[in-house]
């Protein structure tokens, strides 16, 4: 639970320093999803630019673009397979609900199928906080790659991520509430901690790396001594 709650804070501090041009570029996404085609750029944009705010770097409009630029087919392919995930999902689910059903099926089963495909949609909703931001930072720029990873992250840190997804969840309702929100800040505060808790949950493996870089390069120089 600490460390939710400190990288939730640590990305609210990261905003907060980036607070007026995150603002004006959480406007600009917000524009750019009317036209639809440019709306997963847009968030591909934004995300490269909280990338960088989660880093506690300065932030940039050629930043925006240049994620926007880059990832434009990345950001439609991933945006493409979220909906077919949740278009399969939710069929099944009114598929197998009696009286929706085209045939007649066994109460039971059908609590177990639907059960089955809740969980399913729940998992694949939750898993997307990551694959955007493991795009940003995996050296393998293939979606499928980013996709494996962001199932590796949430299988090693379950309850890091279920409570971190409450805390974004609970960001979304109070935004909606609060419309205006969402026009000012919200994708970007979400794409921040987005961000954040990748890098926070990469730490370690790339602290692994380093231990074992530094412990090649020792035995290295040893053996060049010992020549």
């Amino acid at each position: 639970m600490k460390h939710v709650l400190r990288v939730f804070w640590e990305a609210l501090k990261n905003f907060w320093d980036e607070l007026f041009t995150l603002i004006l570029m959480n406007i600009v996404t917000v524009l750019l999803a009317i036209p639809v085609v440019t709306f997963p750029p847009a968030l591909a944009g934004l995300w490269n630019a909280a990338n960088l705010a989660a880093k506690g770097r300065s932030v940039h409009w050629s930043d925006y673009f240049e994620g926007f630029r880059l990832y434009f087919l990345k950001a439609w392919g991933l945006a493409l397979l979220i909906i077919l995930v949740v278009v399969v999902v939710v069929t099944n689910l009114r598929f197998y609900t009696p009286g929706t059903s085209p045939f007649n099926i066994n109460p039971t089963f059908s609590i177990w199928v639907r059960a089955f495909f809740v969980v399913i949609g729940f998992l694949w909703i939750v898993t997307q906080m990551y694959p955007m931001a493991l795009l940003l930072e995996q050296e393998d720029q293939r979606l499928r790659v980013a996709l494996r990873n962001a199932a590796v992250l949430f299988v090693a840190n379950p309850g890091f991520t279920i409570l971190l997804v409450l805390l974004l969840l609970v960001v979304a309702v109070v935004s909606t509430v609060i419309p205006v929100l969402w026009l000012l800040s919200t994708l970007a505060f979400i794409a921040v901690v987005c961000n954040k808790a990748v890098l926070h949950l990469l730490e370690p493996y790339r602290e692994q790396l380093r231990t074992a870089e530094a412990e090649e390069k020792a035995e290295a120089e040893q053996g060049a001594e010992e020549l």
